[in-house]
């Protein structure tokens, strides 16, 4: 006999399924229609479960990004220096979007467009909370003379994280460990790509 499905692990099955297409698609581009077949329900019948596609994407990334700004902040625990403290919110972010590579591409295409209305105002409160632990890290390290003074560090952060975000496309598990990734991240963002700086 087939195990019952709980309305809860429905609700769960139905936002990631919903969250690959939104990866795929964007979020205007996919129909409750296209969800619910690719989870093999009827629209009629998703509707028991979610009133509306937005509802959906709330399920989605409420979840998600509620763990990421746990995640962040149990990385900025650590008493160490502010360069490791660095190299640790590093690894959450390889990890929170290797592990999440739908919810990572839907917050990264939406910023702009869905989410600039006023119901995803938590998802903007979010990522200036994760901005907030990056920056004040970059700033501790300034002061500590581990960091350069001369650079702004909401502008170092946003650099970071420009191009942390798109680790997902081209990730290969057998070509680089994910340590082998944050190393060559931390290297290039600390000491740059030139022999000797131009004068």
């Amino acid at each position: 006999m087939a195990r019952r499905v709980s309305a809860a692990e429905r609700r769960r099955e139905i936002a990631s399924a919903a969250g690959e297409l939104f990866a795929d698609r964007g979020v205007q581009a996919t129909t409750v229609r296209d969800i619910g077949a690719r989870v093999g329900m009827l629209s009629g019948s998703l509707y028991h479960h979610f009133r509306t596609k937005s509802d959906i994407v709330h399920e989605l990334m409420r979840v998600y990004g509620e763990s990421l700004l746990a995640r962040y902040r149990a990385a900025d625990q650590g008493s160490g220096s502010a360069s490791q403290r660095l190299e640790d919110l590093f690894r959450a972010c390889v990890r929170a979007n290797l592990e999440h590579p739908n919810e990572t591409a839907v917050l990264i295409h939406e910023q702009d467009r869905l989410f600039q209305l006023p119901e995803f105002d938590y998802i903007h409160e979010m990522v200036d909370q994760v901005e907030a632990i990056f920056v004040t890290v970059i700033r501790q390290g300034m002061n500590s003379g581990e960091f350069r003074k001369d650079i702004e560090p909401a502008f170092a952060y946003r650099m970071m994280m420009d191009v942390m975000g798109a680790v997902q496309r081209w990730y290969d598990p057998d070509a680089f460990t994910e340590d082998e990734i944050v190393g060559a991240w931390l290297d290039v963002f600390m000491r740059g790509i030139a022999d000797t700086f131009p004068s």
